[in-house]
């Protein structure tokens, strides 16, 4: 069994050049932020009248669970500013709630990811995978402020000042055209988010006084949590601004959250590349014998995936295609957070060759690109996916819901501008507004301090795509570069609350095992660490591939009992595979071995997976 110390051993290669140029980024001074004042909830928005009708998704819910009780919503209103609450127009938060079947433990909350992820419908789709959680818990879910069916962050524009960005057929190739455009694409996008007054309040500070107004609202003594990704990070910052009020929280796919929201975007690039080249393409080379025309290596899939992702930017530079090689990159990248939809990334790699075989007069993949990339998929393999999900990813055919859509494309940041420059061009005046509709960055940048000189970013973004040739790019200027308001920041120590538990698969390309390390160094008095060994998936609590961390984290979530110390635990093979595959990673192969009765079910849920999926195709927004 690794300790935790010997693990940050064994992960201090992957940490140094990552930390060492994060560090550089921030403008707050070495002593670190203040802790702002907590607010008191004015009477009024406890005694406010809330009108309650069936959720949308309750009949879902009662299909893969009859016995569920019935999950109702509502929105409350809450202060645009919790700091001044008579400052602003109130805004809404959209709440679903849930009374527990048997006899309550408490109010438990959830949170997907993002920032940005609309979790209305998470508490009751983990709870029909955990179907203990409607038992014992009370449960609620929430939009956060900015998102969802919460009052919508508007970020405005204008046709002209969209007409007027610079383009680049390819933000892997680093030019000083490419560096002109992520500037001005960042300038426009932090002038947009920054246009109305609600902007500068859609903040995890201002997210966390809304979950606890939602603990007092239902007379809750404590909030119980489990939180996904960025999740983890509102998690933290409550624990740290309520500490006495902290239930059971379950810290899944953890950010950094003791530091910068840079440093946490500057690891995607390793992270990134470590799954998709430790996992993803070495399993579709074991799978040569049912993926047609990829490659029988590694280094095979990678020089067809290299060769694949030119030939798509030579035809954009030859203006004879819309269909880009960065575009391909987030689709991968997105995909690769789940290990089923290491189907649907092999498909993305499908659809692409197939279009650079025979590029279409419209200039965009077509039905046919897709339906024959499908048929070069093995039967078996075709199980994990639909081909109906497949069409609807690339828009080929309409869409069955809109919940199917945003399930299934990724909307990037720079799918957002280039979706608004389509409107601006059928703009009738060029003073005609824009909405870029609501940018989840503007939440990083109001949490912590930006360095605001842009060339930083271009020179990081340089550097990062010379060492990771996949994604290495992705991050170049931030909005955050040009953001005009201070950060609404915190100094995390967690004083007075109690131990919560950390969920780490050791090579999820979303959330980096290193700064989910480093986050329980800096917490370890009040945290548990469990480390999943060659487990790569983004989200692993509820439905993990490993039964070990599924049975650490029922444990404590049920019972109140943590490991009493840190864990190591093995996971179960990738889809259509019979044995797990080790990787040299930070856990460095010393897993504690599933006992061979309790393998984990990896059964999908599928209300579960349309929550995971929306976040995992808004991931790069």
């Amino acid at each position: 069994m690794l300790s935790p110390r010997k693990i940050a051993a064994a992960a201090a290669v992957a940490l140094v050049v990552p930390f060492l140029t994060a560090t550089t980024a921030t403008t707050a001074s070495a002593a670190g932020p203040k802790d702002p004042a907590v607010p008191s909830i004015p009477q009024r928005y406890l005694d406010q009248p809330i009108t309650w009708s069936v959720c949308s998704f309750d009949a879902a819910v009662k299909r893969l669970y009859p016995q569920a009780p019935t999950t109702n919503c509502a929105k409350v209103n809450v202060p645009m500013d919790w700091a001044n609450p008579d400052a602003h127009p109130d805004v809404q938060v959209a709440i679903a709630y849930s009374k527990a079947i048997g006899t309550s433990k408490g109010l438990m909350a959830t949170n997907p990811g993002g920032p940005g992820g609309a979790g209305l419908s998470l508490s009751a789709s983990l709870a029909t995978r955990k179907t203990q959680l409607f038992t014992d818990y009370d449960l609620v879910g929430f939009d956060p402020r900015g998102f969802g069916a919460s009052t919508p962050l508007q970020c405005l524009t204008t046709a002209e000042a969209l007409n007027a960005l610079p383009v680049t057929p390819d933000y892997k190739e680093r030019t000083k055209l490419t560096h002109r455009v992520e500037e001005a694409e960042a300038k426009l996008q932090a002038e947009a988010c920054a246009a109305t007054e609600f902007g500068q309040f859609v903040s995890s500070q201002q997210t966390v006084y809304d979950m606890d107004f939602i603990r007092a609202l239902f007379k809750a003594r404590q909030l119980n949590f489990i939180g996904y990704s960025y999740g983890t990070w509102l998690g933290g910052w409550y624990a740290d601004t309520y500490p006495a009020r902290v239930g059971r929280f379950v810290l899944d796919s953890n950010m950094d959250w003791t530091h910068t929201q840079w440093q946490n975007v500057n690891f995607d690039p390793f992270s990134g590349q470590r799954r998709r080249d430790t996992q993803l393409f070495p399993w579709i080379a074991r799978h040569a014998d049912q993926i047609t025309g990829l490659g029988s290596t590694p280094a095979q899939v990678t020089a067809k995936y290299n060769g694949i992702r030119a030939s798509l930017t030579t035809l954009v530079k030859a203006g004879e295609s819309n269909v880009r090689g960065d575009n391909l990159d987030g689709l991968i990248y997105s995909a690769i957070y789940g290990n089923t939809r290491f189907i649907r990334a092999t498909l993305d790699v499908l659809v692409h060759d197939e279009f650079t075989k025979a590029p279409s007069a419209s200039g965009e993949v077509e039905l046919g690109h897709v339906d024959r990339a499908w048929a070069r998929l093995a039967p078996n393999l075709q199980a994990f996916d639909t081909l109906a999900a497949l069409r609807t990813r690339y828009g080929v055919t309409a869409a069955a819901t809109a919940a199917a859509e945003a399930a299934t494309q990724v909307d990037s940041l720079k799918d957002v501008i280039a979706d608004a420059r389509a409107e601006a061009a059928r703009a009738t005046s060029g003073d005609q507004t824009v909405n870029l509709g609501a940018i989840g960055t503007t939440v990083r940048c109001n949490d912590t301090a930006w360095n605001k000189d842009p060339k930083f970013y271009t020179k990081e973004a340089d550097k990062m795509a010379k060492k990771y040739d996949f994604f290495g790019y992705m991050n170049g200027v931030p909005m955050c570069a040009y953001w005009k308001y201070a950060p609404q920041d915190r100094k995390l120590d967690l004083k007075g609350s109690p131990r919560m538990l950390i969920v780490q698969a050791e090579l999820d390309p979303a959330t980096a095992y290193e700064g989910s390390l480093r986050t329980h160094e800096d917490t370890k008095a009040v945290t548990r660490f469990v480390a999943i060994d060659d487990e790569g998936q983004h989200g692993q609590y509820i439905g993990s591939a490993s039964s070990c961390a599924e049975a650490i984290g029922d444990k404590f979530v049920f019972t109140g009992e943590l490991p009493g110390k840190n864990q190591v635990c093995g996971t179960t093979p990738l889809p259509a595979e019979l044995s797990v595959y080790p990787v040299k990673g930070p856990v460095d192969g010393k897993a504690v071995h599933l006992p061979k009765s309790k393998a984990a079910d990896t059964k999908v849920n599928p209300l579960l997976q349309q929550v995971l999926d929306e976040v995992a195709a808004s991931s790069l927004r």
